[in-house]
């Protein structure tokens, strides 16, 4: 590389680590001008610079600007707390799926202060985390009772899962007779770095048990595949919509290797919390999720507004589990075309989850980042952009009650959209350019 544009580069990648410290670290999520300002910045030098041939640089960029969050809680997401509570309970011998929050308030538990009370952002809904997850908040916990310590210990096993996830992912692309550089358009994706090791969401977790399942399963290792799978389902149970996909697939070979070992590894996974106390506050958990919580959300919010022009009601008690039944319908739909026009599985995968979140009530920023693994070996462009067009709903923090008026989000989607309809010039344009 001719030492100008060496010196560009260096430059460019100084900017994109100061830009990503700034977000993690500095700006709090309410001043949501500078906040957008400085992602739409480093956004576009993560586009400019990813396809650069210093790929060792480009290796430790994605590496130091993860470190570079080490340093401070979560700025942008209070998820962190239900965490340390879930892990604390579990450090003094307690089910967290047995009682609400309130109830362990005044019962002089280690740790469990008002302090931290005050910080859950839902503490009159059950947890919603697999065992896998709280292992790992019991294991943050036990290291320490300093916070930003134990966040810590979550961030090294999320770092350790993107890590993990780009190293399949470089092996899958070689094996698809791909550019393994793609696997940068995913490691340095700004979005993943600020909600992986940032904000502590374990979708880098999922991510890195699905990227190993494909892995796998295009080297003809169907049990080593259907246990990354199982694993993907017992850390965030989302993943189970794949499974209609595999299931018709095993049936056609006269065989269900893959859907059987998944379920059994999901069950094992899911089974070292199991109670009946677990059940009913999962259950308790999911429903309130679908008929109560809204966020961001596409076909929703258009027949929300229809409901309420007709009825003078927000109808979501009522709408949202129609809309998980249209969901679920959908991705057995999606699975069967598939199936029977002999899609790769990413590309189900890819679909049958972006009909998900179409579908849902609540599509929050980490809910997509699955789909931005997919995209670097599927073809499709669209979840690159979607990563950059949802951290508009951080705008909506601007207030002390969150409001995102409409027009961002119809903006979100109709750009999506776009992007989804003109996805070959668009791939031609950021791949080949």
């Amino acid at each position: 590389m001719p030492d100008n544009r060496r010196i560009v580069f260096y430059a460019l990648s100084f900017l994109f680590l100061a830009g990503i410290a700034l977000i993690g670290n500095v700006v709090d999520r309410s001043n949501s001008s500078v906040l957008l300002i400085t992602f739409i910045s480093v956004f576009g030098i993560y586009l400019t610079v990813w396809k650069n041939e210093e790929t060792k640089a480009l290796y430790y960029l994605g590496i130091l600007a993860r470190a570079s969050l080490f340093f401070s809680l979560p700025y942008l997401s209070d998820d962190l707390y239900r965490f340390l509570w879930d892990g604390l309970l579990l450090k003094n011998g307690i089910n967290p799926f047995a009682e609400l929050p309130a109830y362990y308030t005044d019962k002089g538990i280690s740790g469990l202060s008002p302090e931290l009370f005050n910080l859950l952002n839902s503490p009159d809904y059950f947890t919603v985390y697999p065992p896998i997850n709280q292992a790992i908040f019991w294991v943050a916990v036990m290291v320490s009772d300093n916070w930003l310590v134990a966040a810590g210990v979550i961030r090294l096993v999320l770092l350790a899962a993107d890590v993990g996830t780009f190293h399949y992912l470089k092996k899958l692309l070689i094996k698809k007779e791909l550019n393994e550089n793609l696997a940068f358009l995913y490691f340095l994706n700004p979005l993943i770095i600020l909600e992986g090791v940032g904000n502590l969401h374990f979708e880098s977790l999922v991510i890195f048990f699905l990227t190993f399942s494909l892995y796998h399963f295009y080297s003809s290792k169907t049990l080593k595949s259907a246990f990354g799978m199982g694993l993907a389902i017992g850390t965030k149970l989302l993943p189970f919509i794949f499974l209609p996909f595999f299931f018709f697939k095993d049936i056609n070979q006269k065989k269900i290797n893959f859907t059987l070992v998944t379920l059994i590894i999901a069950i094992a996974a899911l089974s070292p919390l199991y109670s009946p106390e677990f059940v009913a506050g999962m259950q308790s958990s999911l429903s309130l999720y679908f008929r109560n919580f809204e966020f961001n959300a596409s076909i929703f919010f258009l027949v929300k507004e229809i409901g309420f022009s007709l009825t003078g009601e927000n109808e979501i008690i009522t709408i949202g589990p129609l809309l998980s039944l249209a969901s679920f319908i959908s991705i057995i739909t999606i699975s069967l075309i598939g199936y029977f026009k002999k899609w790769p599985p990413e590309k189900v995968m890819l679909f049958v989850l972006t009909s998900y979140l179409l579908f849902a009530t609540t599509v929050h920023p980490w809910y997509i980042l699955p789909l931005l693994m997919l995209a670097i070996f599927s073809g499709y462009i669209y979840p690159i952009i979607w990563s950059l067009m949802i951290f508009l709903t951080y705008m909506g923090y601007a207030t002390d009650e969150y409001f995102l008026p409409m027009i961002w989000i119809m903006a979100e989607y109709f750009v999506v959209f776009l992007a989804f309809i003109f996805n070959n010039q668009l791939k031609k344009w950021l791949i080949i350019s």
